[in-house]
């Protein structure tokens, strides 16, 4: 096996070294997987390789001949914690204002973005992970942060992989489906081939920080579909066939599409993500750089200042240190429901359900935001130190669940919340609109064997008022999407 230091050990910059290991022995093979921290006790040895018609090298090649392994925890790493923090770190336990105090700690020198922040917060805490004897229930969450040029995205997503007690950051444009999953690689001199971890399962137990997210390569995308919902990679290539764990929360960041994001258009229609990885996405937020004069004001104060002194204008509350130091000491708390909290989710979750009963009704929610609520409520009191959930957690969790479904999830037509746009792509209004245009084709089909466009038009003018521009609209997007052709000019068929 090979071994390598671990990302969160090295300075910046440095690249991790590494040493192959020589096992041998059933108590010592097969005892670790790719991503695991081991620990080896064995004996370093030097050996000049040899190869067939080169015969034995001059240059000698270390590796270690291990008599023992052991995987350490994959809990991350707290550092040695003096008494004199340990002191601090309870008295954080006990401050009535510590997710107040949390939130001012990320990324101080960002102006504002108060709630985005709130929500960073909850994905470093992060909920509890149920295994129940038939499924496993994720308990790390994803958040998704979408915004024009010059929004910070991308110091936040940095701050966040400092900052956590196991963080990486990479950049979309830079990173393939192996580097960010596993990659199967053949061993030098003609030997087997050999499983690497890639970045997901690196950050197994930590923060995986994906920069433009939006810009990888469509093929590359589809591998962190399953480490998103299931925590897992699965690698079957070159006769290894494996699963690796990548227990991470996931923050990623996107530019929108059209350069800046257009609040007419769905969140799908701004950026370029397939609604298989939208939606397995706890929280989504749009950073709109939009002109307002009392904000201005106030973040061009803050920026002057910063660069007049040469030090952040706002010192955090919690040192970056004693924050990831707490961060670790949480960990290892696993909140219970309240009575009030369950019943406060419950209200709220059947709410948003019994207003989606009628068919003209979008729905507004599912049961896959009602698990990313209990996460959150979960992260909260975790904050607090807490090993029940309160009220109060459940009414945060719904509050910042309601925002990040206000900005992406309303129907523009209906002003209403439909989660079809983050699950489907499309609003209820416009399938029902897609589905009159297709009975429309199908109808005249019969009576003429195919349609002619003018006369569709025509129908959905006067049957639909469904209007010129918006009906050759949505009439080029059923032919985008191949549900209808057209096989002559000025007619249309169903495909």
């Amino acid at each position: 096996v090979r071994i390598q230091e671990t990302p969160e050990d090295l300075p910046p910059g440095q690249l991790p070294r590494w040493i192959n290991v020589r096992l041998e022995g059933r108590e010592l093979v097969d005892v670790a997987r790719p991503g695991d921290i081991v620990s080896i006790v064995g004996v370093v040895r030097a050996v000049a390789p040899t190869y067939p018609r080169k015969g034995k090298l001059r240059v000698f090649k270390m590796h270690l001949d291990a008599n023992f392994i052991d995987v350490v925890s994959k809990e991350p790493e707290t550092a040695i914690i003096s008494p004199e923090e340990e002191e601090k770190i309870l008295e954080l336990t006990k401050d009535p204002w510590i997710h107040r105090k949390v939130i001012q700690s990320i990324a101080p020198s960002i102006y504002g973005y108060e709630h985005i922040k709130e929500s960073i917060m909850y994905l470093l805490f992060g909920g509890v992970p149920k295994e129940l004897p038939d499924i496993k229930i994720r308990g790390d969450m994803n958040a998704l942060l979408i915004g024009d040029p010059g929004t910070a995205k991308s110091q936040l997503l940095q701050y966040v992989a400092r900052l956590a007690p196991r963080g990486l950051y990479t950049s979309g444009r830079g990173s393939t489906a192996a580097g960010l999953t596993a990659a199967v690689l053949r061993e030098k001199g003609g030997g087997g081939m050999t499983l690497e971890a890639g970045a997901l399962v690196l950050a197994d137990k930590g923060v995986a920080c994906i920069d433009e997210i939006d810009k990888m390569r469509k093929e590359d995308r589809v591998a962190i579909h399953e480490a998103m919902e299931q925590h897992t990679v699965s690698v079957a290539k070159g006769g290894i066939v494996a699963t690796l764990n990548a227990r991470t929360a996931m923050l990623a960041a996107a530019n929108p599409s059209l350069g800046r994001y257009d609040p007419y258009r769905t969140v799908a229609e701004n950026i370029s993500l397939p609604v298989t990885i939208l939606s397995r996405f706890d929280l989504i937020f749009v950073l709109r750089d939009v002109p307002e004069k009392e904000i201005d004001s106030k973040m061009t104060e803050h920026i002057l200042d910063l660069h007049s002194t040469g030090i952040a204008p706002v010192e955090p509350p919690i040192p970056p240190d004693l924050l990831r130091k707490y961060i670790s000491y949480t960990k290892k708390l696993k909140p219970l429901l309240s009575k009030e909290a369950l019943n406060r989710l419950k209200d709220f979750y059947l709410k948003m359900r019994s207003a989606s009963e009628t068919e003209e009704t979008p729905i507004a929610i599912t049961a896959r935001q009602l698990e990313s609520l209990v996460r959150i409520a979960e992260a909260r009191a975790r904050v607090a130190y807490r090993k029940e959930i309160l009220a109060e957690d459940a009414e945060a969790a719904i509050n910042i669940m309601r925002r990040s479904l206000e900005e992406v999830g309303i129907d523009l037509s209906s002003d209403k919340i439909d989660i079809d746009i983050l699950m489907t792509g499309k609003p209820k209004s416009v399938r029902d609109k897609l589905r009159v245009i297709l009975d429309s084709i199908v109808a005249l089909e019969k009576e003429t064997g195919m349609a002619e466009r003018s006369a569709l038009l025509e129908k959905l003018e006067r049957e639909y008022e469904i209007i010129g521009s918006e009906a050759e609209r949505l009439i080029e997007q059923l032919v985008r999407e191949g549900t209808i052709f057209s096989p002559e000019k000025g007619c249309l068929k169903k495909a």
